[in-house]
């Protein structure tokens, strides 16, 4: 591929050198060129370029001009600039251009308008809807002054005025983005983290209500206790309602633990999706801390998920853990690496499917395990293999390799809904934390695992 676009990018070379030699462009041409280059890469704001347009043909060749962009909010043209009055800040002052668009060079009574065209790959992007690939236009006059030589320079430096205007106008539209994406998060850290930690503070007055239930219970005990000698039918009643309440209590209790539980799992999820400091950086920022991968990843997520693999009739199997739980201490980022086991049981859930087995049994079925790989990514730095198995239609070596890819959807899918998204979420998870990742077609099924190093004070032995 490097080849070939270093081919591809020669042969470009070689058609603009003989165009230049076409072109032919006097002395005074060729540095009114280079100023316009070299001015619009040390300027970098919007104001700064207009200027520059209008101001080169005016000091160059003596020619005035005027400078008509589309506006964001209206996609409309309208003045931004001209060689006499420099840049137009007043609203009122920017008129709108009044006559159809010209995709070509057209004349006025007094002047000459060249179309601004900007980079066709690249108008898509642009944050308003353009007419065709033209992002304005360059008036210039008088015309008498234009012969056909001016004429075919000023519409080169016309296109080369679009290609500037319209990086800077992708430059700008992603500053305005950042922007709005910065104030999001202060948002977000405002009006959804913030609140949401009040949640524990709801939890902790349901638990001491459950509490204030449970000593209710007692003191109905012992009221029962005192009344089975003086009263039976009081005592029977009584004990009616104690056992309603303790089983009112129960499924509370129960309720209890699961909101509990859901509240820590998406309370994790928020404040590692949402931390601030991954939009301010444009990429995950890692919070490592040491983290026992059984009881604070694993297990929490399998009983988060039995139900849901109950429901769909798989069945869970960790019979193949090759390494004792309690001694896989990893330094990792816990709220993204516990996202990822959730992306990878959620796919489980998704595209698990009934196999027969070497008995001629139907299985449905997945299994996860950990194993040591020694000196996997160096001399004396071991990895942990991270395996998760679900029974299904084997997949083929090319969708294998692909899956992982942003966007990319196995040709199992079958009806599945998805977008392509959590297994390259993943890849970049475990990337980041100097893992790797992969997919092993095997006979009943297909193997998803991804490999930590292990933490450099852990000696192997330990493990063993």
């Amino acid at each position: 591929m490097s080849k070939d676009t270093l081919q591809e990018i020669e042969r470009r070379v070689r058609e603009k050198k003989a165009a230049y030699q076409r072109y032919n462009f006097e002395r005074l041409q060729e540095e009114a060129f280079a100023t316009f280059f070299d001015l619009a890469q040390e300027y970098t704001s919007l104001e700064n370029l207009y200027l520059i347009c209008v101001a080169v043909p005016k000091e160059f060749f003596d020619l005035d001009s005027r400078l008509y962009v589309h506006n964001r909010k209206s996609g409309r043209l309208e003045l931004v600039a001209t060689s006499r009055d420099g840049l137009v800040t007043s609203s009122e002052d920017r008129i709108d251009f009044s006559l159809p668009i010209p995709d070509r060079i057209q004349e006025t009574q007094d002047s000459v308008l060249f179309p601004i065209r900007g980079n066709r790959a690249l108008t898509q992007w642009l944050p308003f809807s353009a007419h065709g690939d033209v992002l304005g236009l360059f008036q210039v006059f008088p015309k008498e002054k234009v012969d056909e030589k001016g004429r075919f320079f000023l519409e080169k430096l016309a296109n080369r005025i679009g290609y500037n205007l319209h990086q800077k106008l992708l430059i700008q539209q992603n500053l305005d983005h950042i922007k709005f994406i910065n104030q999001l998060v202060a948002d977000i850290e405002h009006n959804v983290i913030s609140p949401n930690l009040y949640y524990r503070l709801f939890i902790r007055r349901l638990n001491r209500s459950l509490q204030g239930y449970q000593d209710v219970r007692e003191r109905l005990r012992d009221l029962i206790l005192f009344t089975q000698t003086q009263d039976e039918e009081l005592c029977r009643e009584l004990c009616e309602i104690y056992h309603m309440l303790a089983t009112v209590t129960e499924s509370l209790e129960e309720e209890c633990r699961a909101l509990q539980k859901h509240y820590e799992h998406t309370s994790l999820f928020l404040e590692t999706l949402l931390r601030r400091d991954h939009f301010e950086k444009g990429t995950y920022v890692l919070r490592k801390q040491p983290c026992n991968f059984k009881t604070e990843i694993i297990e929490p997520l399998v009983e988060r998920y039995r139900p849901i693999f109950e429901k769909n009739g798989i069945t869970v199997d960790n019979r193949l853990e090759e390494i004792p739980d309690e001694e896989v201490i990893l330094f990792v980022d816990k709220g993204l690496i516990s996202q990822v086991f959730d992306n990878l049981f959620s796919n489980a859930v998704k595209y698990a499917r009934p196999v027969q087995d070497s008995r001629g049994q139907s299985v449905k079925l997945i299994s996860y395990n950990r194993k040591i790989l020694k000196n996997h990514f160096s001399e004396g730095i071991h990895g942990v293999r991270f395996n998760i198995f679900t029974t299904g239609e084997p997949l083929d070596a090319e969708d294998a390799q692909r899956l992982f890819l942003e966007g990319y959807r196995g040709s199992n899918v079958g009806q599945e809904r998805g977008t392509g998204h959590g297994l390259h979420f993943v890849k970049n998870v475990v990337e980041i934390h100097g893992g790797q990742v992969g997919c092993e077609p095997k006979k009943y099924g297909n193997e998803f695992y991804f490999i930590l190093p292990l933490k450099e004070e852990t000696p192997l032995e330990d493990l063993s």
